[in-house]
């Protein structure tokens, strides 16, 4: 089985992130509603009544949302378990200009400038390395935590899910994206949210969410939200996540 965790430390995978969070469109080869994911996922935010006090972006990788979520909240944590994502995330809100090798066929690549969203506020964020399932109390509650195609490359999902609550203001949302894609190298089978039949029934990642999250959050809104990967020029995934929010009781 590959090191997940090694895999997320190289130079292409933050490559591989940088483009995918402050790629220009033209970069990208599909239909207009999947570009700036993380754009639109900071949006959320901004789709039913909270106060805009924190904000957390749990799993931020390179920080595109955690710098979208800076315009709206008077503080913004981003926190991956990855150092070197945490650290582009890091040169990128002190304005740093970052170089991505990207692919273009076959051997062929480019160096491509990436650059930090003109609406960031700097000192209204930080990042830092943590681990999702295990989040220390010194962190503090949040007004709205966004976890965006996370869920499905943690080891233990349902541990991180019944202990987000902790950290939630009364009145807080939390907004959950994913494809639920579930591979054995992120997380065991054995916990897996869904994806799968027991008792000779299906068993959806949904399902399982909203049974989880069922003791303290109420769901207020369920949508997709369609995304690209780039693998090459002529080779772009075209994904759909479904996004999922809940109100903290």
């Amino acid at each position: 089985m590959p090191n997940a965790d090694s895999f997320y430390e190289t130079d292409k995978a933050i490559s591989e992130y940088l483009l995918f969070h402050y790629g220009a469109p033209d970069k990208f080869n599909g239909p207009a509603e999947a570009l700036d994911f993380s754009k639109r996922c900071a949006e959320l935010s901004a789709r039913h009544p909270l106060k805009h006090g924190r904000a957390l972006d749990l799993g931020c990788a390179v920080g595109r949302s955690s710098c979208e979520l800076s315009a709206y909240f008077e503080e913004t944590i981003g926190i991956d378990f990855s150092y070197g994502l945490i650290e582009a995330g890091e040169r990128i809100r002190d304005g740093a200009s970052l170089e991505a090798e990207i692919a273009i066929e076959g051997e062929l690549t480019e160096r491509i400038v990436l650059e930090r969203p003109a609406c960031t506020r700097p000192n209204c964020l930080r990042f830092q390395q943590g681990d999702a399932m295990n989040l220390p109390d010194s962190l503090g509650l949040f007004d709205f935590v966004l976890m965006a195609n996370l869920i499905d490359r943690l080891p233990d999902p349902r541990k991180c899910l019944e202990n987000i609550g902790k950290i939630l203001n009364a009145g807080g949302i939390l907004a959950i994206t994913s494809p639920y894609t579930w591979l054995e190298e992120y997380t065991p089978k054995s916990k897996w949210l869904g994806g799968f039949e027991k008792d000779g029934a299906p068993v959806r990642s949904y399902q399982t969410i909203r049974e989880v999250l069922a003791t303290e959050f109420d769901e207020i809104e369920s949508l997709d939200m369609p995304f690209l990967i780039r693998e090459h020029a002529r080779k772009n995934q075209y994904s759909v996540a479904h996004a999922t929010l809940w109100r903290k009781r």
